[in-house]
């Protein structure tokens, strides 16, 4: 009977909560989770143990921050993981190179002056000594967008330890300047033996500390477009040694005194004894510099020209002012004056009629077209105006290295290289190529390296100077655009650039 009365009672309680939830505000209550009796909010949570508990919205937004934060903190982890992994392969890489640097070839006690060559289409870097190779390594030139300018460099300075003042303080060990503007040669832990770079010559570890310890300041480095390799060459106008002109002793004057005369008279004697070389009253002979001389062909540009003219002027007393190769007051102002004074048309331009005119009153003939300048230890010595023969055909780029020659020597040999623009790995460079069309419209070959030569014509004095100051590793460079805008004032060798 009691066990009827239960049964009664627990059908009784599933009735009315049946009852309770099966009307419309039940139905709502329950979609929304609203309790009848203080109608809180409540969110159904799994929280992987129990399948019906309940948590509130703020506790559920709690665990949610939770599993984010863990997240987070997993892929920070993955992250580091990884970068860890690739200091690993970098060091190892790194070791690798530095374990491995590429082989010298013995020199055999040669003398001739050191060259390095980079090939920007094979992306190597060869080590010269005359014409003997020592050692080649892979390289890495500037990439699409900071292309590895081509052309002649000389390394202008050293520095074991150096950081990038472009480039957020990147290091750059083992530096050999190229340019002021920020080229240079360096050792890297990415040389991929692909343009990687941004402008500079990436080296390995290992090679790039043994080229440092090897290399001297002001060695020639060329950048070539293509594959060039330093061939010796023979032509009549290369400069040869000549030694340097003794200047001759002042004469030696004596007085003798005669017999028999008084204090005040006396006699000179009628001739000076000739003084040995050897006595130091003699001028000594002037030491040869051991610094290379750079000296640089080019056709002249309009401010060389300019230069003569006012030098020109100020000869006939028309007082053009300083003579700096700018056109500025006084310059205009002389040049309408000898226009007045020959009956030219008065305007103050440099026109063909005032060159001719000037060029025929002053006894100068036909003004030059040509320009050559010489440097030494990076400084200015002299220049010089030359002729130039060919028309407007180009004379082409050259670099031509006087090999090692003893003192006393009247002979050396000479290398030389030879330079195109625009083609290899800086083709995606695309820039203006000036050249003359001839009259059937095609463009006539640049001049071979001898061909150059025989096109130059330098005064004789000139000449004389400079086979006096040459020097083993001096070089001619010849040139059809002037000098460079990487050429400085002063610090500098002259650069010719091929872009």
């Amino acid at each position: 009977m009691v066990i009827g009365r239960l049964n009664i009672l627990a059908a009784g309680v599933c009735l009315g909560i049946i009852l309770a939830f099966s009307g419309p505000q039940g139905a709502a209550a329950q979609g929304a989770g609203i309790t009848a009796t203080t109608g809180e909010i409540q969110v159904a949570h799994w929280n992987g143990r129990r399948h019906n508990h309940w948590r509130t919205r703020e506790e559920y937004r709690y665990e949610r921050q939770l599993r984010r934060q863990r997240q987070l903190r997993r892929q920070q982890r993955a992250l580091r993981q990884q970068r860890a992994l690739r200091r690993q392969q970098l060091r190892q890489t790194y070791k690798q190179t530095r374990q491995a640097p590429p082989k010298w070839v013995p020199s055999e006690d040669s003398k001739d002056p050191v060259q390095i060559i980079v090939s920007l289409p094979e992306q190597r870097l060869t080590v010269y000594q005359g014409d003997k190779p020592l050692v080649t390594s892979r390289v890495s030139s500037g990439k699409v967008g900071y292309s590895t300018p081509s052309g002649v460099f000389s390394i202008l300075g050293k520095k074991r330890h150096h950081r990038s003042n472009i480039y957020s303080g990147a290091p750059m060990p083992y530096m050999q300047r190229l340019t002021w503007s920020g080229i240079a040669l360096h050792e890297s832990n990415s040389v991929p033996n692909h343009p990687a770079s941004h402008g500079c010559v990436r080296m390995p570890g290992g090679f790039a500390g043994q080229l440092f310890n090897f290399t001297q300041k002001g060695i020639h480095v060329v950048v070539a477009n293509e594959t060039v390799v330093p061939t010796e060459i023979s032509h009549e106008t290369l400069f040869q040694p000549a030694a340097p002109a003794v200047k001759p002793a002042d004469p030696v004057e004596t007085t003798e005194v005669v017999e028999g005369a008084t204090d005040t008279e006396t006699e000179t004697a009628p001739e000076a004894k000739p003084v040995s070389m050897s006595e130091e009253t003699v001028a000594d002979t002037p030491k040869r510099s051991k610094s290379p001389v750079r000296i640089l062909v080019t056709r002249r540009t309009g401010r060389e020209q300019l230069i003569e003219i006012q030098e020109l002027l100020e000869e006939l007393a028309f007082d053009p002012g300083e003579a700096d190769g700018y056109m500025g007051p006084a310059t205009a102002k002389s040049i309408m004056r000898f226009q007045t004074t020959y009956s030219l048309p008065v305007n103050g331009l440099v026109s063909d009629a005032f060159i001719t005119k000037l060029y025929q009153k002053s006894g100068r003939g036909v003004p030059a077209n040509g320009h050559l300048y010489v440097r030494q230890d990076f400084n200015p010595v002299m220049d010089a105006p030359v002729f130039i023969s060919g028309g407007e055909r180009s004379l082409g780029a050259h670099l031509y290295t006087a090999m090692h020659f003893e003192d006393g020597a009247t002979e050396t040999r000479w290398l030389t290289v030879t330079l195109t623009k625009g083609s290899g790995i800086n083709s995606h460079d695309k820039r203006e190529k000036s050249a003359e069309t001839g009259e059937d419209g095609t463009v006539p070959a640049a001049s071979t390296a001898n061909e150059a030569l025989s096109r130059i014509e330098i005064p004789g004095d000139v000449r004389q100077r400079i086979s006096e100051m040459l020097t083993p590793g001096s070089s001619l460079a010849i040139t059809n655009d002037g000098i460079s805008r990487e050429t400085t004032p002063k610090g500098s060798d002259f650069v010719v650039l091929m872009q």
